[in-house]
């Protein structure tokens, strides 16, 4: 008899150990499957604009450095300190990309701890699995910028505030509070993250140790009063300017980008999944710990977005990357009504058509990455130009912030010093510090007067600001060539045309 129970005993232990190696093989499989799809055609695009300006920032002395985060470039702080480091592996698209895609890789153990914590380990592999094939994520992977990092804090920030809440130990809450305080510093909007934490205790506000949580909140917001600051008061506050309120077309944009651009079936499954998941919870009356955890996942996803679209109407501020952090819930909730589906078969196939509709969405993502000629291949414009330059030759931004990119590729081409003259006559301090200009009638003038040869630059025309800048030229110079790199525009003027003599003046002399 004593012999049979320890036989039985080992043979549940031995079960136990096999299901644990297979969840642990699973997470393996979707880390692997992370990094793969996040470092192929990593560096095949050029830096766009806002990655050149990471890349500048990353560079800049720490005087110059911290000028430029007090006045305009406070945002994503966090992210540009990193880079900072990470930039001595080296300055290619590659490397200095490379940096997004490890907060992106680390993101998939993230959701899987999550994901077990809220709904058990099948719910964590599945979505560790459907975030690693993302094609919304692995997009922001890939750019050199804080929204890979930014998800990753919101991810982390949200696991260890359940913790503090289930186990409110001086520990967990101090680990709460640094993350939380982090992910605010790695992008602003994770201001909303907070908001959407604190909202969903609405529904759980008999279980909370109110003292303790209103610590906490009030050191998050003291660890973040610099930040708040410099955008408040020290920064011009125009980075968002270009922004416009938001359509119909631009909320399905934004739908199908969080869904995974698997196109309207992809985006039909996801909404259903995640709607069945919500309403489990939502349909409780009950307070308990299990329901809750559908309305802060609910509140999570959706708080955000209902207050930037309401702000919008006044000042917009609706962008789907600034959203990303919005994207984990979505996942979460899809894969708990996954895995309560009760037949193996039905599960196996819902979960392979959710799998392979994300996977059509990656693909799409992973041909427009190869596609140079719709994107902006500054890149290349620079080695054009660099190429084609003579001595004394001006070069005008028609957007003067644009000067970044193409100053960015001189340094890559180690040409810093061509023969160039480039306008506005302006440092990568001022360029990152003052709000972004066009020629005035002065600047133009004094290129007229000065050079025989305008190469004109620019990702964002022609354009209502652009077009006058373009008449001008036409008017001064008979030559012009012009050559496109995906949206990047390159124009030279040249054969300057002479003032027309004034005969009267003539005579009376």
């Amino acid at each position: 008899m004593t012999s049979e129970l320890c036989r039985s005993a080992e043979d549940i232990i031995g079960i136990r150990r096999a299901s644990a190696f297979g969840f642990r093989l699973w997470l393996i499989i979707a880390i692997a499957l992370a990094t793969v799809l996040r470092f192929i055609r990593l560096g095949t695009k050029s830096f766009w604009l806002d990655e050149a300006a990471s890349a500048t920032l990353a560079r800049l002395g720490w005087r110059s450095f911290w000028t430029a985060i007090t006045h305009r470039q406070a945002n994503m702080v966090l992210y540009y300190l990193l880079l900072r480091g990470w930039i001595r592996l080296g300055s290619s698209e590659f490397a200095i990309r490379s940096l997004s895609v490890v907060a992106g890789v680390a993101a998939i153990p993230a959701i899987y701890l999550l994901g077990t914590r809220l709904f058990g380990l099948k719910a964590g592999r599945v979505a560790a699995l459907l975030l690693s094939v993302h094609a919304f994520h692995i997009r922001y992977s890939q750019e050199a910028r804080a929204y890979s990092l930014f998800m990753l804090l919101a991810i982390l920030s949200s696991l260890l505030f359940l913790r503090s809440l289930d186990r409110p130990t001086r520990s967990n809450r101090a680990a709460c509070v640094l993350t939380s305080t982090l992910m605010v510093y790695a992008q602003v909007f994770g201001s909303l993250m907070l908001l959407a934490e604190w909202a969903s205790l609405v529904f759980r506000r008999d279980e909370i140790a109110w003292k303790q949580f209103l610590f906490s909140a009030a050191m998050i917001g003291w660890l973040i009063s610099p930040l708040a600051y410099c955008l408040l008061f020290a920064s011009d506050r125009t980075q968002l300017y270009w922004l416009t309120k938001p359509t119909v077309e631009d909320l399905y944009k934004f739908a199908l980008d969080m869904t995974g651009n698997g196109g309207v079936l992809l985006l039909a499954v996801y909404g259903v999944l995640a709607l069945i998941g919500a309403g489990a919870g939502l349909r409780s009356s009950t307070a308990s710990a299990d329901s809750w955890k559908y309305w802060f996942l609910s509140t999570w996803l959706i708080l955000p977005v209902v207050l930037v679209l309401v702000v919008s109407v006044r000042w917009p501020v609706f962008e789907p990357r600034f959203l990303i952090f919005c994207l984990p819930p979505l996942v979460l909730l899809a894969s708990d009504t996954l895995t309560r589906i009760g037949s193996k078969p039905w599960f196996a196939a819902a979960f392979m058509i959710l799998l392979g509709l994300s996977l059509n969405g990656t693909y799409s993502y992973s041909r427009s990455r190869a596609d140079t000629e719709h994107t902006d291949d500054w890149r290349n414009a620079t080695r054009y130009v660099l190429s084609q330059a003579r001595a004394s030759d001006a070069v005008l931004f028609s957007y003067s912030e644009e000067r970044l990119a193409f100053d960015e590729y001189q340094r890559q081409f180690h040409v810093a010093d061509a023969p160039i003259h480039e306008f506005p006559e302006q440092t990568d301090l001022e360029l990152l510090t003052t709000r972004p200009s066009r020629p005035n009638s002065e600047l133009l003038n004094q290129i007229f007067t000065s050079y025989q040869r305008v190469w004109v630059i620019s990702a964002f025309q022609p354009n209502q600001y652009s077009l006058p800048t373009e008449a001008a030229l036409r008017a001064h110079f008979s030559g012009h060539e012009e050559q496109s790199f995906g949206f990047v525009r390159v124009e030279l003027f040249q054969d300057k045309i002479l003032e027309p003599i004034d005969r009267h003046k003539t005579s009376a002399q």
